[in-house]
C-alpha cells in the first residue's frame, strides 16, 4: 500500500517522459514531542502544556530532483511543504522550499524561495541547529534574524541565489531578491516601491574540524512609513522614511573529538527605527558514548534604542539538552532553556515566538498584553524520524 501510494505522488509531480529522464526522490521528516511553556515574562499568559508536531525540525514532505542536460550540466528542483504532525492537519502554510537551479563546474544558479544564507550560516553554528526551544534564533531564541521589520525571516521569496564551487575548503553564496517576503508590486509612476529588497553575501571556510563563515545582507523597503519613538522626531509620530537594515554575521566552530566549540556574533543596524542590535552566541557539543550528544549554549541580545532616558533593551538565554540516536534516521531528544531579560526587552522575546520591534512604545505595549507569546522557559521532549 505505502509503495502505490508514493508511486501515485511521484505520478502526480512529473508526466512519464519526464520521470523516465529525471532522478526524483521523496524526502521528509516526522518530528511530534511534548512541549511545555511557562513563566511569562508579563504575566498574561498561562503555562502550556502540548504534543507539538516539528519540535526539533519542522515536520515535512518534500520532492527534490535532478536531470543530466550534458556537457556537465544539470537541472535540479527542490518542492518542499511543511506537515502539522500533531493534529493531522495537512500542509502548513507556504511552501518551505520551492526552486530551480542549473549547476556545472562553475556552481549553481537557483531560483525561487530558498534559506537565506544567513540562516544557513546561524544554523550550522548553532549546536541545537536551529531547533528545538533551544534555537538560537529569533523566534524561539534571542538572536535576530533577517532584519528588524522580520526578524523570524529564514526564508527568501524570489530569491535568485549563486552557489559557488568548492575551492580547497572555501566557496561563497551570494543572492538578490526584489521582494524577499512576498511577490513583487505593480508600482505606479512617481510612487516609491514597497517591494523588500534584499542582497545578501556568504563566504564559508572549511576543512577538517574548523568552520568559519560569514554573512552580510541589506534590506532596504523604499518610503516605508515608520512609528517613531526616539531622540529624532516627536514620539509616536508617522513619518516617510526609506527603511534600510544592515545585518552581518560571523560564526565559526571547531571540533576537538571530544568537545566541538562554536562562536557566533552579529550586528544589526537599522536607519528607519533609529536603532542597533549587537548579539552572540556560545555553544558546545559533547559526545557521549557512540549515539548521544550533550548540547549547551548560551546567547545575548543588546539592542540600542537610542530613546531619551531609556536603556538598551537586553536579553539572554541558555539552554542545555541532549539528543540520542537510535538509527541513522532517527532520533530522541531532550532540552530545556529560559530566557531572560531586562525591563526594556520585556514582552519582546519567547521560546515560542517573539514580537521583536525596537520601539519603545511598543516594548510599553507589550508589557501589558503579553504579545509575542512571551513564554521565558520552555522543555521539549520528543522523537524524530527523517526518510
Amino acid at each position: 500500500m505505502q509503495k502505490k501510494i508514493i508511486a501515485l505522488a511521484v505520478a502526480g509531480l512529473a508526466s512519464t517522459a519526464a520521470f523516465a529522464q529525471s532522478n526524483v526522490q521523496i524526502y521528509g521528516v516526522v518530528d511530534v514531542g511534548y512541549n511545555r511553556s511557562s513563566s511569562s515574562d508579563t504575566g498574561a499568559l498561562k503555562s502550556r502544556n502540548a504534543l507539538d508536531s516539528g519540535l526539533q525540525s519542522g515536520s515535512r514532505i518534500g520532492f527534490r530532483g535532478t536531470e543530466d542536460l550534458g556537457n556537465g550540466l544539470k537541472a535540479s528542483f527542490v518542492l518542499e511543504y511543511g506537515i502539522t504532525a500533531d493534529t493531522g492537519a495537512g500542509l502548513s502554510g507556504p511552501a518551505r522550499q520551492s526552486f530551480l537551479a542549473l549547476s556545472n563546474s562553475y556552481g549553481t544558479v537557483a531560483a525561487g524561495r530558498q534559506y537565506t544564507p544567513q540562516y544557513g550560516l546561524v544554523s550550522k553554528v548553532d549546536p541545537f541547529g536551529a531547533g528545538t526551544v533551544g534555537d538560537v534564533t529569533f523566534g524561539r531564541g534571542v538572536y535576530a534574524m533577517g532584519a528588524s521589520a522580520a526578524p523570524t525571516t529564514i526564508r527568501l521569496d524570489n530569491l535568485i541565489a549563486y552557489v559557488s564551487p568548492n575551492f580547497s575548503g572555501f566557496n561563497v553564496i551570494a543572492g538578490y531578491t526584489a521582494d524577499g517576503i512576498g511577490d513583487e508590486e505593480a508600482t505606479a509612476t512617481g510612487v516609491k516601491s514597497t517591494n523588500a529588497k534584499i542582497w545578501a553575501i556568504n563566504p564559508n571556510y572549511s576543512n577538517g574540524p574548523l568552520f568559519v563563515g560569514l554573512n552580510y545582507h541589506q534590506v532596504t523597503i523604499d518610503g516605508v512609513s515608520a512609528n517613531w519613538d526616539n531622540n529624532n522626531a516627536t514620539p509616536n509620530t508617522v513619518v516617510d522614511v526609506d527603511y534600510k537594515d544592515k545585518i552581518w554575521d560571523l560564526g565559526a566552530s571547531y571540533d576537538f573529538g571530544v568537545v566541538k566549540l562554536a562562536g557566533l556574533y552579529g550586528q544589526l543596524k537599522s536607519n528607519a527605527f533609529d536603532t542597533k542590535t549587537k548579539q552572540w552566541m556560545l555553544g558546545a557539543t559533547v559526545p557521549v558514548g557512540a549515539a548521544g550528544n550533550v548540547l549547551v549554549s548560551y546567547s545575548r541580545n543588546s539592542t540600542d534604542l537610542n530613546v531619551a532616558g531609556v536603556s538598551d533593551a537586553k536579553a539572554s538565554k541558555w539552554a542545555l539538552g541532549y539528543t540520542h540516536s537510535l538509527s541513522k534516521r532517527t532520533n530522541l531528544y531532550a532540552v530545556y532553556a529560559k530566557i531572560s531579560t531586562n525591563n526594556e526587552a520585556e514582552g519582546i522575546f519567547s521560546v515560542q515566538g517573539g514580537a521583536f520591534n525596537p520601539v519603545a512604545s511598543v516594548i510599553a505595549a507589550n508589557k501589558l498584553t503579553g504579545a509575542g507569546l512571551d513564554y521565558t522557559s520552555g522543555l521539549n521532549i520528543g522523537i524524530r524520524h527523517q526518510f
